[in-house]
């Protein structure tokens, strides 16, 4: 599972790829097995419903995808604090 949702990661948006692929490296070995399946379900969406997910420009309807959004926002925010 795990190789294949770090080739899912891989998308058109280059911002989108590094944001998913960063996270994807960061975090695979720490996800809990229903955050992994939750990254699944958001890998399905095309990058700029995904896009639009992560910069608010479009609601979570899901519990559990609202709860990965916002891992993933915290992982952008705290990275681009790293790289300043």
């Amino acid at each position: 599972m795990s190789d294949r949702i770090g080739w899912r990661c891989r998308r058109g948006l280059l911002e989108l790829d590094l944001w998913l692929g960063g996270f994807w490296a960061a975090h695979r070995d720490t996800l809990h097995p229903d955050e992994a399946v939750a990254l699944e379900r958001l890998l399905i969406l095309a990058d700029m419903e995904i896009m639009d997910l992560l910069q608010a420009r479009q609601a979570v309807a899901d519990a559990s995808l609202e709860t990965l959004v916002q891992r993933l926002k915290h992982y952008r925010s705290a990275s681009l604090l790293e790289t300043q």
